[in-house]
């Protein structure tokens, strides 16, 4: 009885922190990034004329001046959604919140099929109150869409041995890694500990074995190209540890021995206690810098799992330990989660970043969800007390979110831009907003069409111009 009502109040908790996703969307976080803007033109594009923010007609990756081109797995999909909410940064900041309630949805029924529907409960739970994906989500990014595929992906694996859901499991690894650069070298690693996981555990199909690797081979085709001409490349080119721009600016050679000593050290600061349990990223683009990347919820799945572990050694009962018991699962989401840091470790802006290594988030809420369910299972108290810990982490996180987080953030989201535009009236205040924002071509291009009201090819004609004439005078 004590667990079913714990249930019923997990539920609620899960429920009304992720109807608080949607909350203030259009006000937190305040102002736009920049990536969000170039994310809302490019919809734009898209929708009025098939095309990216550079006028390419249907192109496979929406072309970018900086950073990464946006990805088809979310620019065509995203088609549908702006065609009904708009493209507006607000909307496409809810469109990053529904995909990862569908990656949390889709956690349900992974871990349910593992092992149960309590097991899943507690895994939701530890989503919903992870401060690792809720900041990130609530921009208009698509990061996390990688993860979802991922989490999709292996519910398919895992639900049969029939050939189309091995086939659906290949394509959506795929979708992955089109979404996200670091999952390009995360989900092959992850797939390598998957076949050591499973092997030995369950009789494989060959029909399906081949299925899934022709449609991952085939799907994967145009993405190879893309790294072949060089066009995908670019971002890694540019902050990547073999960059030899950045060897030099640390007076070195680049030598191998020195690129390890980058990368281990690189590595080891996503491990450090201030952002894992402290503050969290140093961007307020990813982290409220109140909270660590881990939960209180995650931090007490480790205090479990220890006391288990110290059990065991004790009493020497490892046949009845859950922890001895499905040590190879533990073996699996931990490996996944060291290693979904490796991409971000090969990299050297930002560090350490929390949304480079999201490949590792739904493995750490598998972990924290099995150690809470496990305790569980042996004592009927930890649902009440896994109930008060959900209140808690989740209520700290809002109450921090929504009401410290919109000040101290306000300087990341270049909310001076959303300000001056909203306060824009005639002809000549245009004249002067696009003269002072010239460089900043996206966020011109927004407001000329959600303000100015032109189209996505009038702003982006205008755009140039403005671009051409201060060029010809030598001020751009």
């Amino acid at each position: 009885m004590i667990k079913k009502i714990a249930l019923g109040f997990i539920i609620l908790v899960i429920l009304v922190l992720n109807v608080l996703r949607f909350w203030k969307l259009d006000t937190i976080p305040y102002g736009f990034h920049v990536d969000e803007v170039g994310s809302a033109v490019t919809m734009q594009c898209f929708l009025e004329k098939g095309c990216d923010a550079e006028l390419t007609s249907w192109p496979l990756f929406g072309a970018m001046e900086y950073g990464q081109d946006k990805p088809p797995t979310y620019v065509y999909p995203g088609i549908l959604w702006v065609k009904i909410f708009g493209s507006t940064v607000p909307s496409l900041r809810g469109y990053s919140v529904f995909v990862l309630l569908i990656g949390i949805l889709g956690l349900f029924f992974l871990a349910k099929q593992l092992f149960g529907k309590a097991f899943a409960a507690a895994v939701v739970l530890a989503a919903t109150c992870s401060p690792w994906a809720w900041v990130t989500t609530r921009v208009a990014l698509e990061s996390y869409f990688a993860p979802v595929f991922v989490i999709w992906g292996l519910y398919f694996f895992w639900r049969s041995n029939n050939w189309w859901d091995w086939a659906m499991a290949g394509f959506l690894f795929v979708c992955a890694m089109y979404t996200y650069p670091p999952a390009r070298l995360q989900v092959p690693l992850m797939m390598a500990t998957l076949l050591g996981y499973e092997w030995g555990k369950r009789s494989f199909c060959w029909k399906s074995l081949f299925c899934f690797s022709t449609v991952f081979i085939l799907s994967l085709l145009p993405l190879a190209e893309g790294y072949m001409h060089g066009s995908l490349s670019r971002r890694f080119d540019q902050i990547g540890i073999f960059n030899t721009g950045y060897w030099h600016s640390l007076g070195k050679t680049g030598t191998p021995c020195e690129i390890i000593s980058i990368f281990v050290h690189n590595y080891f600061l996503h491990l450090s206690p201030k952002f894992l349990f402290l503050t969290g990223d140093p961007s307020y683009v990813h982290s409220t810098r109140h909270l660590g990347l881990l939960s209180w919820f995650d931090i007490t799945a480790l205090v479990i799992l220890a006391v288990f572990l110290f059990l065991a050694f004790q009493h020497q009962s490892w046949g009845e330990n859950p922890v001895i018991k499905n040590r190879r699962w533990i073996l699996f989401l931990a490996a996944n989660f060291f290693i979904g840091i490796i991409p971000s470790a090969l990299t050297t802006l930002e560090l350490p970043h929390a949304l480079r290594i999201c490949g590792s988030w739904p493995f750490m809420m598998l972990f924290t969800g099995f150690m809470w369910w496990a305790a569980g299972q042996c004592l009927k108290i930890v649902w009440p007390a896994m109930v008060l810990a959900g209140i808690l982490c989740g209520g700290v996180l809002a109450y921090q979110y929504f009401t410290f987080y919109p000040r101290e953030s306000k300087g990341m989201f270049d909310f001076w831009v959303k300000d001056k535009a909203e306060q824009l009236k005639t002809q000549e205040d245009w004249q002067k907003f696009l003269l002072i924002y010239h460089r900043r071509n996206y966020h011109c291009m927004y407001f000329m069409v959600h303000r100015w009201g032109l189209t996505c090819k009038e702003a982006h004609d205008r755009w140039v111009q403005l671009h051409d004439y201060l060029a010809q005078r030598g001020l751009f």
